[in-house]
């Protein structure tokens, strides 16, 4: 009986730690889904043009799909090191910055036909937030990478604290 106790509380332990280490990139996941679907989105409304604008939102969407599976990986393998997520989001933010010139330069019936110019004004702050959110996760890729990361100290002490 003792033998079935402690193998129950030796797989306990392994899955809050598993599930420890995974929520270090909790962030990071959610931030991923938001520009998913955001990026899908705007496929969608984009599609029924011409123009050569609407292969951004669908390269955009295979970047972060790409970012989505190495995150999800990090369930499994528990490497710090972040290279698609690094790329991918080094990529939307290059995008934000191209996509508020542009509509800074009036080009927005090219990039959002969809909306009106107050729609287009509305369309800058989005960007604009987009931005602030990539390089947010930038940030924190980095500090995971070299693990500085707050998470990573509470997480230490929990591996410490199951010995």
């Amino acid at each position: 009986m003792a033998s079935s106790e402690t193998n129950v509380w030796r797989q306990r332990k392994a899955l809050s730690l598993n599930s420890m280490q995974f929520n270090r990139y909790l962030l990071l996941r959610y931030v991923t889904a938001g520009f998913f679907f955001v990026n899908l989105y705007w496929l969608v409304l984009m599609s029924p043009t011409t123009s050569w604008v609407k292969w951004l939102p669908f390269s955009l969407v295979l970047v972060h799909g790409a970012i989505a599976i190495e995150q999800a990986s990090k369930y499994w393998h528990h490497q710090h090191d972040l290279p698609v997520t690094k790329w991918g989001y080094f990529i939307q933010s290059m995008t934000n910055v191209g996509l508020l010139i542009g509509l800074g330069l009036g080009a927005s019936h090219q990039i959002v036909p969809f909306f009106s110019a107050r729609g287009s004004q509305l369309t800058m702050i989005g960007v604009g937030i987009g931005l602030l959110l990539a390089l947010l996760v930038e940030r924190r890729t980095w500090l995971i990478e070299h693990d500085l990361d707050a998470y990573y100290a509470r997480l230490t002490a929990f591996k410490a604290s199951l010995n």
